[in-house]
C-alpha cells in the first residue's frame, strides 16, 4: 500500500471518527436541549440525551474499528501472500 492511501484511510477514518462524534451530540443533544427549554425540565432531557448521544458514539466507532482491523488483516494476508510468490518466483 503506497503512502498516498494510506494518508487517505487515515483521512478518511478521521473525518469519520468527528462526524461520528459530532453529530449524535448535536443532533441528539440539540434535541434534548430544544426539549428542555419547551417542558422547562432544564437540564434533564439534556443530560440523558447527551447520555443516548455518547452511547451512539460508541456504538459507530466500534463498528468502524472492526471494519478497520478487517481491512488491516485482509491487507497482511495479501501481504504474506504477495512475500510467498516473489520468494517462490526468486527459487
Amino acid at each position: 500500500m503506497d503512502k498516498k492511501a494510506v494518508k487517505e484511510i487515515i483521512l478518511a477514518s478521521a473525518m469519520y471518527s468527528l462526524g461520528s462524534i459530532f453529530g449524535p451530540l448535536i443532533i441528539i443533544g440539540g434535541t434534548g436541549l430544544l426539549l428542555d427549554k419547551l417542558f422547562g425540565t432544564s437540564p434533564w432531557i439534556l443530560l440523558g440525551s447527551i447520555l443516548v448521544a455518547f452511547i451512539v458514539t460508541n456504538v459507530l466507532l466500534f463498528k468502524k474499528i472492526k471494519k478497520i482491523n478487517r481491512m488491516m488483516e485482509n491487507y497482511r494476508q495479501e501481504a504474506l501472500v504477495n512475500k510467498d510468490e516473489e520468494e517462490e518466483t526468486k527459487a
